[in-house]
């Protein structure tokens, strides 16, 4: 059996690991000139630079022990640590009460929670639906919680008002489920067994940063015999009788034409869909071009700048939710593993969220550096004058906006795909979906062995399909 497998991320290279491990024979086509996708590190200087910042947790201790075997044991473990950088002040997140009480007026705290408790009253008296992140948010904060920590950084990274985002993305992504909760937390120590947060600790790759993942995937596949072939673009892939036959892509100006048994697509499902090519002519149905067209990604630009000192912050990352700023985090690589920089110096990651190819997306090299400096000396990780830029990069689908359509669009394209009965579209990318990189290891290699079970696809589309908290 010879599977193409479409993009060299994470759930891209897990995929192709197992299927080559089973035995079957593996071509992985990615456009990039390194493999890692959204979890790929390259080296400027002496820096180790990833896509902002990554960490690896899960619940699962066989996929746990699944990264030690990969890495070789060649992993640190950190306890992680985050902040918000609010009114001129820096809030703990996840949020901790004694640490809001300290940095709040005590006329803003009664009013928060005195909306607390009209949000609930009104929630028994009449309970509300989650109709969007504000509603989900409100009724379990109140509305002055939600427009002090949630509203404004929300909106800002995803440049969309907060009642046209869907209350998916609050339950997987904010740690507590209530204000009461928060409390509860707050003041009760962790019963035995217990998992409050995925967020506190968290595995690193000891050397190599983010990406050694990615490349160690990427070694393990050649010595089973698979094939990556990198700087390869998808063209098409041929479909006949309801099967994908061929898949054609593209390198140094030549199509490369690969015959298959079947196909794994990581990349973006919208991507993946306008390749297909149907041998009797009929194309993709209206209900799935219009889902196609609905679909949005949220791009990021990251700029890196070097500081002449050991270090700026003990955080891992610190939100920037301020309106006034282009920046919406910033994170300091050295943090996750020391191999990152050198001891005397440290690179700080700033990321502006925006849409391929408005004015933020198209900013030159000056303008990022400008704009990213300018952020830093206001919220004082930095004194005017110190920094200067190192590099940027850009990631066109870096989020999927969970509009309050997306549903019904993903569903639509669920059925289509469906209609090659040899194409299994997964990954962060190829389901449209905001998880962590736990999940995308274990959607691909659940799609690997599927296929060399023959067996439905369905459980690699389930990952992370829940309503439940990511971390």
């Amino acid at each position: 059996m010879h599977v193409v497998v479409l993009g060299a991320g994470l759930a891209g290279l897990s995929a192709a690991w197992e299927l080559a491990r089973g035995g079957a024979k593996v071509t992985l086509l990615e456009r990039e000139p390194r493999v890692g996708g959204m979890a790929a590190s390259w080296t400027v200087g002496p820096y180790r630079l990833d896509f902002g910042p990554h960490r690896f947790h899960s619940r699962d201790p066989e996929l746990v022990a699944h990264l030690y075997e990969l890495l070789r044991g060649e992993v640190v473990v950190r306890q992680r640590r985050s902040r918000i950088h609010l009114r001129g002040r820096f809030f703990d997140y996840p949020l901790r009460l004694s640490n809001v009480l300290n940095n709040l007026p005590a006329s803003l705290l009664a009013r928060a929670g005195a909306d607390y408790l009209v949000a609930r009253a009104a929630q028994r008296l009449r309970p509300r639906s989650d109709e969007h992140f504000e509603a989900w948010v409100s009724k379990r904060f109140g509305r002055t919680l939600y427009e002090l920590f949630f509203r404004p950084y929300t909106e800002k990274a995803w440049g969309m008002p907060c009642t046209r985002i869907s209350a998916d993305w609050a339950s997987q992504r904010i740690a507590q489920a209530s204000l009461w909760d928060t409390l509860v937390k707050t003041v009760r120590p962790p019963r035995d067994g217990e998992v409050r947060s995925l967020a506190r600790e968290f595995l690193y790759p000891a050397r190599g940063g983010i990406g050694r993942i990615a490349t160690r995937y990427a070694e393990e596949l050649d010595a089973l015999g698979g094939t990556v072939r990198l700087a390869t673009a998808l063209e098409r892939v041929e479909v006949e009788r309801g099967a994908a036959r061929r898949v054609v892509g593209r390198t140094d100006g030549h199509e490369l034409t690969l015959e298959c048994d079947a196909v794994v697509s990581t990349l973006p499902w919208t991507t993946l869909l306008r390749s297909l090519c149907f041998a009797d002519g009929s194309g993709l149905s209206p209900q799935a071009r219009d889902a196609v067209d609905g679909l949005e990604t949220i791009g990021i630009v990251f700029v890196y700048v070097e500081v002449p000192r050991p270090s700026v912050m003990p955080d891992h990352w610190i939100y920037l939710p301020g309106a006034e700023l282009a920046v919406h985090r910033v994170s300091e690589f050295k943090n996750f593993c020391d191999a990152s920089a050198p001891g005397d110096r440290t690179l700080l990651c700033c990321e502006i969220t925006c849409r391929p190819g408005d004015a933020r997306w198209s900013l030159s090299r000056p303008e990022a550096e400008a704009l990213a400096l300018a952020d830093l000396y206001a919220v004082g990780l930095l004194q005017p004058g110190e920094g200067r830029l190192v590099d940027v990069a850009r990631l066109a689908h870096a989020y999927p906006v969970y509009d309050l359509d997306y549903r019904a669009r993903v569903q639509v394209l669920r059925r289509e795909t469906r209609r090659v009965t040899n194409l299994v579209s997964t990954g962060r990318q190829g389901l449209f979906r905001y998880n962590n990189m736990d999940h995308s290891m274990a959607m691909g290699r659940k799609a690997g062995r599927a296929l060399l079970s023959a067996s439905d696809f369905e459980s690699a589309a389930q990952v992370a399909a829940g309503v439940e908290y990511f971390g």
